[in-house]
C-alpha cells in the first residue's frame, strides 16, 4: 500500500492493543488518517495505574535516550508534562547516571540527549492520555479483536467484541497495525488465510528478576538519576536503579543460570553486594524496603523474522509483536518509539508498509545484536556453555575497558547503547585507534573482577 504524497490521507486505521507501541503508531498514524481506533483489551484507570495485560508494569523500565527523543517527536511537550507530573531530568544523560558495563565505571560523556527517570505507569498514562486526547483517535478499552477480516489479498478490517458479551462489531480499516506484542494472535489469523507464519527465533536468557523500592534522599549516587550494573560472564548478575518521580527509587536485581533473586529483604541486599557496582548495595543498605520484593522471570528474547515473510498489504507490526528483547537492557519501549517514527515518516512521505517493515528491521537489529552478543557471553542456562569469544567480542570487551577513561570511547559506547548508533560504529577508525592505544597501556587481558 503506497500513501499519496499530497495530502495523504487514511480513511481507517487499526491499532491492535493500547500499550505503550499502540499509543505510540496512533500518534505516528493520526496526522494521516480520518480515523484511528485503537483496540485495547484492558480495562484502563483514570491515572497512572497497572493493567492486567502488563504484570511486568511494576518493575524498573528503562527509557533509553533515542527514546525519549522519538516520543518527544510524535508527541511535542511530553518531556515537559512528564517533568511537571515529578518525572527526574538531570541534564545529559551520559552525565546523569551511572554505566557499569564490561565490569567497570563508564567515564562520564556529554550525547546531546536528556534523560529522564519515572516509572512506566507514568510513562504509559500521560502517553495514553495525549493519544487519546488526538481528534482523530478513538480509544477502545475493555474491548478485544476477535478475527482479521481479510479480502482479496489484504487485510481490510478487525472484527471485535467486548470483555463481558459476545456482541461483535466490524471495523473497516485501510490499515491494521499490530501492537499485541509477543501472545500476538495476528500471524495465526493470516496462516488461515493463506499467509506464511514468520519464522519465530529465540535466543534463551533465563533470567530472573526481582524489584523493590526505597525512599530517595538528596545526594544519592552524586545526584544521579539512574545507575547499571551489567552483567559479566564472571558475575552473571546484575542490577538496576532508577529515581522515580515519587522520591523514591526503584531497585531491579537480575541473575541469569541462577536462583530467583532472594525476597526476603536481608537476602534481596544480600544479593545487592555481589553485583559489580556497589551503587545498589549503598541505597539498599542505608534505608529500609517500602515493600516486598516482587519476583519475574524472563525465559527468552523472540523475534518474529518478518523480513523472511510476506505480509499482506493492509497490515504492520510494530513493538514486541516483530521482536521482544531482554528486558534488563531496557530498550523495549525505545525500540518501539523508534519504529513509531519510522511508520509515521515512511508512510507519510509516500512510502510503503514494506518500506516501514524495512526501516522497522533495521531498528530491531542494532537491539537484537547488542542483546544476543552480550548474552551469549553468559552462562545463560545451566545446560548452556558459555560461548567463547571471538575477534569481535574481544575488541568490543578492550572497548568498554577503553571507555572507563576515554569520554570520546565511552561516548560512542553509550551511543550504540541508547540505540542512536549501529554497533559497527564502534569500529570506525577514529574509535579504534583509540581503543588500540587504551589496550596497550593497561590490563590487556581486560578481565572483569571476580564479585563475591
Amino acid at each position: 500500500m503506497t500513501l499519496p504524497t499530497s495530502e495523504p490521507r487514511l480513511a481507517t486505521v487499526a491499532v491492535m492493543g493500547g500499550s505503550v507501541a499502540g499509543l505510540l503508531a496512533a500518534a505516528a498514524l493520526a496526522p494521516h488518517a480520518g480515523r484511528v481506533v485503537v483496540v485495547e483489551r484492558d480495562r484502563l484507570a483514570s491515572g497512572p495505574e497497572p493493567r492486567a495485560g502488563t504484570p511486568q508494569v511494576t518493575h524498573a523500565h528503562g527509557l533509553l535516550a533515542s527514546g525519549r527523543a522519538a516520543m518527544e517527536s510524535l508527541l511535542p511537550g511530553l518531556t515537559d508534562e512528564l517533568r511537571a507530573r515529578g518525572a527526574v531530568n538531570r541534564g545529559d544523560i551520559g552525565r546523569s547516571g551511572r554505566w557499569w558495563v564490561g565490569g567497570g565505571l563508564l567515564a562520564d560523556c556529554d550525547l546531546g540527549l536528556e534523560g529522564l527517570a519515572l516509572s512506566r505507569l507514568l510513562l504509559e498514562h500521560q502517553v495514553r492520555a495525549r493519544v487519546a486526547a488526538l481528534p482523530q483517535v478513538e480509544l477502545r478499552a475493555d474491548t478485544e479483536v476477535a478475527s482479521l477480516r481479510v479480502e482479496s489479498g489484504r487485510v481490510t478490517g478487525v472484527q471485535l467484541r467486548g470483555r463481558d458479551d459476545d456482541c461483535r462489531e466490524m471495523v473497516a480499516a485501510d490499515l491494521v497495525v499490530d501492537a499485541t506484542g509477543r501472545p500476538s494472535r495476528g500471524p495465526r489469523w493470516l496462516a488461515e488465510h493463506g499467509w506464511p507464519r514468520p519464522r519465530d527465533e529465540r535466543a534463551a536468557v533465563g533470567v530472573r528478576y526481582a524489584t523493590a523500592r526505597v525512599a530517595a534522599r538528596p545526594g544519592d549516587l552524586a545526584a544521579r538519576v539512574v545507575s547499571v550494573s551489567a552483567a559479566v560472564p564472571e558475575v552473571p548478575r546484575g542490577g538496576v536503579a532508577i529515581m522515580q518521580e515519587d522520591d523514591t527509587w526503584i531497585v531491579m536485581l537480575f541473575g541469569y543460570a541462577e536462583q530467583q533473586p532472594p525476597l526476603d529483604p536481608d537476602g534481596f541486599r544480600a544479593y545487592a553486594r555481589t553485583l559489580v557496582s556497589p551503587d545498589l548495595a549503598e541505597l539498599l543498605d542505608s534505608r529500609p524496603l517500602l515493600e516486598p520484593p516482587r519476583a519475574y522471570r524472563f525465559a527468552d528474547c523472540r523475534r518474529r523474522r518478518i523480513e523472511e515473510a510476506p505480509l499482506p498489504e493492509g497490515f504492520a507490526m510494530i513493538g514486541d509483536t516483530i521482536c521482544s528483547f531482554d528486558p534488563t537492557f531496557g530498550q523495549g519501549m525505545t525500540v518501539a518509539a523508534l519504529q513509531a517514527v519510522a511508520l509515521r515518516d515512511v508512510l507519510g512521505s509516500g512510502g510503503s508498509v514494506p518500506a516501514y517493515h524495512a526501516r522497522a528491521v533495521e531498528i530491531v537489529d542494532r537491539a537484537w545484536v547488542l542483546v544476543t552478543g552480550a548474552v551469549r557471553q553468559l552462562p545463560v542456562l545451566e545446560a548452556s556453555p558459555r560461548v567463547p569469544e571471538n575477534l569481535v567480542a574481544r575488541y568490543v570487551a578492550r572497548a568498554q575497558r577503553a571507555a572507563r577513561r576515554d569520554e570520546k570511547v565511552a561516548r560512542q559506547l553509550m551511543r550504540v547503547m541508547n540505540l542512536l548508533d549501529a554497533p559497527p560504529s564502534l569500529m570506525a577508525p577514529r574509535i579504534a585507534w583509540r581503543v588500540a592505544r587504551a589496550g596497550s597501556r593497561s590490563n590487556p587481558e581486560g578481565k572483569a573482577p571476580r564479585v563475591a
